[in-house]
């Protein structure tokens, strides 16, 4: 009976483990869309800014309170790209690294997403950092 017990204990660690892992991919594709979104708009508002610098240069008039309203909104969409990066950098704070593969984990993810190692919470170390292998001996 206490096999079943532990068995049933981790069965719902499995599952608070899976159901985390699910928010946290719907929150970041969450993210990522609003990212793409930002992008799409961003990259609109400068074709509209290139055609109305275009149009009066063509026209030989000069419309700048038009060229000021899309540069503030140019402004407004980077703004809020910068404050979205600022909120997923926050969130991604800590990150596990595999130690046999080096792949990224999630921030509650116990083992890797790649080779199912078990991941430790510290940075991997860049070939700079890392420690020179020991040279081999000759006999």
């Amino acid at each position: 009976m206490a096999a079943l017990d532990d068995l049933m204990s981790k069965a719902r660690e499995l599952a608070d483990t899976v159901g985390k892992a699910t928010g946290e991919l719907v929150d970041d594709s969450r993210v990522k869309l609003q990212e793409l979104k930002l992008s799409s708009e961003l990259k609109d508002a400068y074709e509209r800014l290139g055609s109305v610098i275009y149009d009066s240069i063509k026209n030989g008039t000069e419309n700048q309170s038009l060229v000021d309203l899309v540069v503030g909104e140019i402004d407004q969409i980077r703004e809020n790209m910068e404050k979205l990066k600022a909120s997923r950098c926050t969130s991604d704070a800590v990150e596990r690294y595999c130690p046999q593969c080096g792949t990224t984990n999630g921030k509650d993810a116990v083992y890797c997403s790649r080779c199912g190692a078990p991941l430790s919470m510290a940075v991997p170390e860049t070939p700079a950092e890392a420690a020179p292998a020991p040279a081999e001996e000759e006999n």
